[in-house]
């Protein structure tokens, strides 16, 4: 667990240095905030990356203008971990495991195809994405959906942001 811990603060920490660029591909006017451990009581993503428009004041939230990608870390469980990002799908608009390179060698890619999860593995230093899920789309019109992602957006707010450099 403490492993497990600090490997994702290094994964922060590279997605801060300019690595968030290859998971986020459009970012011109846009706010972009990044927070650990956010979550409900069923699921907690150990971390969320949010982006809304910068004309949005942050503490409004908009179903439609707001973006979530969760990411569950893991070391090297990557069938626990897909089943965990594959929950966040409830939520986020995209979603990642992002499993520790030595272990990544032996997880199934056909298997976050067909569940929509995207694959990220890294190490220390890098971040590689072998995966990109496409985008999960939520209706303003179940009132299910937005009140999740309203209670994420809300919760998410209590925790310091962590700026990544864009």
């Amino acid at each position: 667990m403490l492993r497990e811990y600090v490997l994702t603060s290094q994964l922060i920490k590279t997605l801060q240095e300019g690595g968030i660029t290859k998971i986020i591909r459009s970012r011109r006017g846009k706010n972009i905030e990044m927070r650990r451990e956010v979550g409900n009581n069923s699921f907690i993503a150990d971390i969320l990356i949010s982006s809304f428009p910068q004309k949005m004041v942050q503490n409004d939230f908009n179903t439609k203008q707001t973006k979530f990608i969760a990411i569950e870390v893991k070391i090297s469980d990557w069938k626990q971990g897909l089943y965990q990002a594959w929950r966040y799908c409830s939520f986020a608009e995209k979603s990642y495991l992002a499993l520790y390179k030595d272990y990544a060698k032996n997880a199934d890619i056909s298997l976050f195809k067909k569940h929509n999860v995207g694959l990220i593995v890294f190490d220390e230093n890098t971040i590689k994405v072998l995966h990109h899920p496409t985008s999960n789309n939520f209706s303003s019109n179940k009132v299910y959906e937005v009140n999740l992602r309203e209670k994420i957006w809300r919760r998410s707010l209590s925790i310091q942001s962590i700026q990544p450099a864009i």
